[in-house]
């Protein structure tokens, strides 16, 4: 985790991270206030965001290690470790022998194709909507699955319906499947939502992907089209703009029945991805420890290919000179396999879009390049005419079928599903809390000793420079240790600094000494590039998705943080109790430090949830997106981490995952469910909800 340089929050006075060991906060306080009771600020302000620095770095320093194979046997080798790698990241599903449940609920006839209101079955139990655009005449025809961008309307966007119309219109059947989570499968039909953010986050706490529930969308559909008797089989493109290139991209690498391909606006490197603005739906987590874009573009070698990127575009992650970065290496690929030409790319004086320019070209390419019409490039480019909505939509409003699951109703059942197949009785505790830390993706061993420097602040505060065993280091404030055996580490990024002054006295005047400490992302610590490109999404968005490309997650990075300060605290200063008091996310990181270390005693915490649970999924979450965590609710949800802490814990303020107030009948409920997990561990420590 050498990637950061954090340093002490102004509000909350606290932690740096850092790998520049060289570099020292300077001795003497700045602007120390007067009043040594009250936090003083000890940093001064700085232009630089060096935590989105310090990832971007990493990312470039991932970027290189991935150069092309040098001959075929060896690509062949590492695509069959890509194709493991995304499959279990992604976690995506081939169903070959699930029925596709294919129903026409409308037909349309339009000048020259014939449109069609359809559902069908992506994994068991649950329908997807669709619009299927077919030529006038008899076939069979072609086939393009087009797949949606960041349209919260799916399907019914105006551009991606004229990419629809244009391929029928040119002798293609074209299938527009609404994006999971958006179009007519929101939350509430018809209430078009954010497919992303926190709803991409509640699939990743049930081990899922957005990214994931897509391919697995998307590998059905190319099961619908083959089962079309007007369409050839052996005849089957895909393309897509923006968010549906990027399942272009992924669709066409994982499933080889997809003979051409042309991802639009989309190509670039994962690198670019780190610190810059990108839906959850493009996340492939952890994807930076092991692959780069250009082997995914390779996995499609030796079929065709053809990337099309605008010359204003405002993404960098999709400027042509990120997408030639790509290039370079996947063509390579293309080499060993005697296919150069068979992939390409095309810039167009445009902005971000599908936009007709693309359009046109890419119903030639398709023509050359899918039906081998080489001598036969002219199109149809008839004007087109958008459609209306109630012309594409598949259910009226209010008469959706409940077999049509939005991201809610999802995570509801599954969840449910997962939990009634748990068995806490059957759970080896010490093995458990290893499987834990794995899901964390931290490391928690102690080193004999933990490096520090100390420096004097006024008669209250003493700073210390602590070095973790993976050589970051953490900056704390500590009230009069040397006076105290019992010690309070407050984490509470948002509390206004009045009340965390109130706080302080509270605490000293109870004997504690107090420890204070800002965490990643937080405070002084947080990234300037990240809350701007977070600007209309949950905090710290940017940051954690940033943060699982690089094999990590901030919910880990935090629980790690705390556990190692506390384990600082009782070696430096033989503390015989160290409470921990923590704020809504705060809170939940605290409760997992305390399950994986036994030097906690005591753990409070306000405004946080006990449950991943989902009650009522929405995109103002009370909570950042830094609060989810991989399969929490697959290992046993915060419920069983607070039932498995040897510490006591005491929650303040209780809260449901979408940070709602829980009734007392709720808490009442998951209280009985706590003491009767603490009652066959045998668990003595205490656990009380308020």
């Amino acid at each position: 985790m050498n990637f950061q340089l954090q340093i002490v929050s102004a509000v909350f006075a606290s932690l740096m991270i850092t790998t520049l060991s060289t570099i020292h906060p300077p001795s003497n306080p700045i602007n120390m206030s007067k009043n040594n009771d009250s936090i003083p600020t000890i940093v001064n302000d700085s232009d630089v965001d060096i935590l989105a620095n310090g990832l971007k770095l990493e990312a470039a320093k991932q970027f290189k290690k991935f150069i092309a194979p040098q001959n075929i046997q060896q690509w062949q080798t590492r695509k069959n470790a890509i194709n493991q790698f995304i499959q279990e990241k992604t976690n995506y599903k081939r169903f070959h022998d699930l029925p596709l449940k294919y129903t026409e609920h409308k037909t349309t006839k339009l000048e020259g194709f014939e449109l069609k209101n359809i559902t069908f079955q992506t994994r068991p139990n649950s329908l997807t909507t669709a619009n299927l655009y077919i030529p006038d005449g008899n076939g069979p025809f072609p086939a393009v699955l087009v797949m949606m961008g960041h349209s919260r309307n799916g399907k019914f966007y105006d551009n991606y319906q004229l990419v629809g119309q244009d391929l029928a219109k040119n002798g293609y059947v074209a299938l527009l499947v609404d994006p999971w989570g958006a179009g007519e499968r929101s939350t509430e039909h018809l209430n078009f939502e954010y497919h992303g953010s926190h709803m991409g986050g509640h699939l990743i706490d049930l081990g899922e992907t957005l990214m994931g529930m897509q391919i697995t969308d998307n590998l059905r559909a190319v099961h619908l089209l083959e089962s079309l008797s007007y369409v050839d089989k052996n005849l089957i493109g895909a393309t897509g703009a923006s968010g549906g290139g990027n399942q272009t991209m992924w669709i066409t690498a994982v499933d080889e029945r997809i003979k051409a391909a042309v991802p639009v606006v989309s190509v670039g490197t994962f690198e670019s991805y780190v610190m810059n603005a990108n839906c959850i739906c493009e996340l492939l987590p952890d994807g930076l420890t092991f692959l780069e874009e250009s082997e995914i573009l390779g996995l499609i070698a030796p079929r065709k290919l053809s990337l099309f990127n605008a010359l204003h575009d405002s993404n960098k992650a999709f400027f042509p000179s990120e997408m030639f970065r790509s290039y370079r290496t996947a063509n390579q690929i293309y080499k060993l396999h005697n296919a150069e030409t068979n992939f390409s790319y095309q810039l167009f004086n445009t902005t971000h879009g599908y936009w007709a320019e693309q359009r046109r070209a890419m119903i030639s390419w398709f023509n050359e390049n899918l039906l081998d019409k080489t001598a036969t490039k002219n199109t149809n480019h008839t004007t087109l005419t958008t459609l209306n909505q109630e012309t594409l939509q598949v259910f009226e409003q209010g008469k959706r079928l409940q077999e049509v699951l939005s991201t809610q109703a999802y995570c509801q059942q599954t969840a449910k599903d997962i939990l009634n197949n748990f068995d806490p009785k059957k759970i080896n505790r010490e093995q458990h809390l290893l499987q834990l830390q794995k899901q964390l993706q931290i490391d928690l061993t102690s080193p004999t000793r933990y490096e520090s420097t100390k420096a004097s602040i006024n008669d209250t505060w003493d700073r210390y420079d602590i070095k973790f065993p993976n050589g970051n280091e953490l900056l704390a404030l500590i009230s009069n240790p040397s006076k105290a055996k019992k010690f309070k580490l407050i984490f509470a990024a948002e509390i206004p600094k009045g009340q965390l002054n109130e706080s302080v006295r509270k605490y000293r005047d109870q004997g504690f000494a107090v420890v204070l400490a800002d965490l990643t992302g937080l405070g002084i610590n947080s990234t300037s590039v990240g809350q701007k490109f977070d600007n209309g999404l949950p905090k710290l968005h940017t940051l954690s998705r940033s943060q699982h490309w690089l094999g990590r997650n901030m919910m880990g990075i935090w629980t790690e943080q705390i556990a190692h300060l506390a384990n600082f605290v009782k070696q430096k200063f033989n503390a015989q109790e160290i409470h921990i008091h923590g704020n809504k996310e705060l809170g939940v990181a605290s409760i997992l430090a305390a399950a994986l270390n036994n030097q906690i005693d005591e753990v409070e915490t306000y405004d946080s949830p006990i449950s991943y649970l989902v009650r009522k999924a929405r995109l103002d979450s009370f909570y950042s997106q830094a609060i989810h965590i991989p399969s929490i609710i697959n290992w046993g949800d915060l419920t069983l981490a607070a039932a498995l802490a040897p510490a006591d814990i005491r929650m303040y303020n209780l809260r449901d995952i979408a940070g709602d107030p829980l009734s007392q009948s709720d808490i009442a409920e998951v209280q009985g469910k706590i003491t009767s997990i603490k009652t066959t561990q045998k668990s003595k420590s205490k656990v009380r909800l308020n």
